[in-house]
């Protein structure tokens, strides 16, 4: 089962919105890639690096213990998994609100503009927070999906509850539709 929370969610949402423009200059920036080992499988078009590995394109710095890049038959990525103690993902937009998540499973599919983050599912933007254990965020259509993951069966217990703090509008910002 899983949830979606939108009551109170559009100052969050707002935030990533802007975000989506920052994401798509990055996207067009080239991949570094830092890790203590790599393998590369040019017939699965695969590759899996080892060992404090930091991925970096433009703004977006993504780390993992062991990170999985997929790319399409053209080279282009398609999805990267990041695994960690947590796994890390921060990203700069275009409107300079860094946003900032983490969880112990990171997967950016980059072929759909979606980041997910499972397990111990932490993200921030302004002050803006979710807490769960998963969280998907589809940059395109700006829905954030925040509960357990579809496959967990979850036990209805605390630790399957979510928490999103929003923060309160400055009285000197305007209103949003």
């Amino acid at each position: 089962m899983r949830f979606v929370k939108s009551l109170g969610l559009a100052a969050l949402v707002l935030g990533l919105a802007v975000s989506a423009t920052g994401f798509a200059a990055d996207r067009d920036q080239p991949i570094r890639i830092q890790a203590n080992s790599a393998t590369l499988d040019d017939r699965s078009n695969t590759a899996v690096y080892n060992g404090d590995v930091i991925i970096t394109q433009g703004s977006m710095r993504l780390t993992g213990n062991r990170v999985t890049l997929n790319t399409d038959a053209e080279g282009a990525v398609s999805k990267i998994v990041s695994q960690g103690t947590p796994a890390t993902y921060k990203q700069t937009p275009a409107d300079g609100s860094p946003v900032d998540a983490r969880g112990q499973t990171i997967e950016y599919h980059a072929d759909e503009d979606r980041v997910v983050l499972i397990e111990k599912a932490f993200l921030e933007q302004q002050g803006n927070t979710f807490q769960g254990e998963y969280i998907s965020y589809d940059i395109n259509r700006q829905v954030v999906d925040a509960g357990r993951a579809a496959s967990a069966g979850g036990t209805g217990a605390q630790q399957d509850r979510i928490e999103i703090l929003i923060q309160p509008r400055k009285r000197s910002e305007p209103a949003t539709p």
